[in-house]
């Protein structure tokens, strides 16, 4: 194994890559890269909902838009509950807040690398803190593209929240709190709905107290969000969130084609710039919608079938006990790569919630003695966190369409290299 470096010295290496982001950050703003296109329908939709309105109505958007003087917004694709939860921030302006949830994004990123290896109880802390650092620090526009960190910073997106919010989760289960990880998670549903499929793996797990748990906070919140913005937004939301399906966009009728955008990496993205004719690929073979909607079902009944067989074999034993083990935390974060790769939207900036995945493994002592998993790694990494060009005319035909989605092969080889982890660590548990 790799001999650990003086604590102090990494320490003192460590301080020195947070100064050097903090460099990079102030020099993004100064340049005006951070242009916040993502805060600013975030931001608006929650002030929209204090005024209450519904910001499920393109024209208040877009009218909220021209009032605050953007050049720009996209449909607000929330729970009203991100509104009620993001509703400090809509209580001041656009610029002050747009500042604050830039620099708070990025001291949450930093304590996720620097504490989270140690809340998640990995084997080689270091080495997993040492890929986080290097995942954060690669984030400047490099060989004319951007990285998923660059893009979630700029666009002040969601993704580091939620890694945030997974981590600690895992920590709390790690320590046995299972009821206070179960709070954390149901607020990550409320905050954004995708980790309700992870409350259900708990329940799959058989950690019913921190299940129980995530579905009495999430309720919570949801009921309380109804008492603040009335059921009627409500039901408007779920109406925006079924025109998220397969094959089809919010804000469709604006001509807007989100499940096939090039910096769409889910499987749905993919086969539509196979299969279909579209604005931004031209396709291997000309088919219908439809069949590549089958195919994205195909995809992820796939993947839904290997999580459910890991959990399946782990019953049958049985496996899951009183406590938490390193199994456990290895297919918690294999469900969370799954709930990426389900949806039809998996922007490339979603890259960065694989990062509690990438830092498990690199800590693992199971890199150390296989070698060439430790080198699939690497590749995952790259493709995970290095500078990429989604809209390179080269990746409209050919070949090339497998590279625009990049960062979806990047978190498949997550994903079987976290399958293979919990196969190991099962197989040592059980053996």
């Amino acid at each position: 194994m790799p001999p650990q470096p003086s604590s102090r010295v990494f320490q003192g290496v460590l301080l020195a890559l947070v100064v050097f982001s903090i460099f990079q950050a102030g020099a993004l703003r100064e340049h005006g890269a951070v242009h916040s296109n993502d805060f600013k329908h975030i931001w608006a939709g929650a002030r929209i909902l204090a005024d209450g309105g519904s910001p499920y109505d393109p024209r208040l958007m877009l009218s909220a838009a021209r009032q605050y003087g953007f050049d720009s917004i996209n449909p607000y694709v929330y729970l009203p509950a991100t509104g009620l939860m993001m509703r400090p921030l809509a209580a001041m302006e656009f610029a002050t807040a747009e500042r604050v949830w830039f620099w708070l994004n990025l001291a949450l990123v930093w304590w996720c690398v620097i504490a989270g290896p140690r809340l998640m109880r990995v084997e080689r802390p270091w080495l997993a803190q040492a890929a986080g650092a290097l995942f954060i620090v690669m984030w400047y526009p490099q060989l004319g593209g951007v990285t998923p960190f660059y893009r979630q910073m700029t666009a002040g997106q969601m993704s580091v929240a939620l890694l945030a919010m997974l981590i600690g989760t895992i920590g709390w289960l790690a320590r046995g709190r299972d009821l206070r990880a179960g709070a954390l998670l149901g607020a990550a549903a409320a905050f954004k709905i995708a980790p309700l499929f992870l409350i259900l793996v708990l329940a799959g797990m058989r950690r019913w107290r921190a299940a129980v748990a995530a579905c009495a906070t999430f309720g919570a919140i949801m009921m309380i969000s109804m008492m603040w913005t009335g059921s009627g937004v409500h039901r408007e939301a779920f109406d925006v969130i079924r025109q998220m399906g397969y094959g089809h966009s919010t804000w469709a009728e604006l001509d807007m084609d989100f499940y096939r955008d090039p910096f769409n990496q889910s499987f749905n993205s993919f086969f539509h710039h196979m299969l279909t004719e579209n604005p931004h690929t031209t396709p291997w073979f000309v088919t219908s919608p439809r069949v590549a909607n089958m195919m994205t079902w195909a995809a992820s009944i796939g993947i839904l079938a290997a999580l459910a067989g890991a959990i399946a074999r782990a019953r049958r034993r049985p496996y899951f006990g009183p406590g938490w083990t390193e199994a456990e935390s290895s297919l918690f974060l294999t469900a969370v790569v799954v709930m990426l790769l389900l949806p039809s939207l998996m922007w490339d900036h979603y890259a960065v919630q694989t990062l509690a995945g990438l830092m498990w493994l690199a800590g693992s002592r199971h890199m150390i003695r296989r070698p060439l998993r430790g080198v699939g790694l690497l590749v995952v990494f790259a493709a995970l966190a290095a500078p990429w060009h989604h809209l390179n005319p080269d990746w409209r035909a050919g070949s090339g369409i497998l590279l625009m989605s990049l960062r979806l092969w990047g978190t498949l080889g997550l994903l079987w290299l976290l399958l293979a982890d919990l196969r190991e660590r099962m197989g040592e548990r059980l053996g």
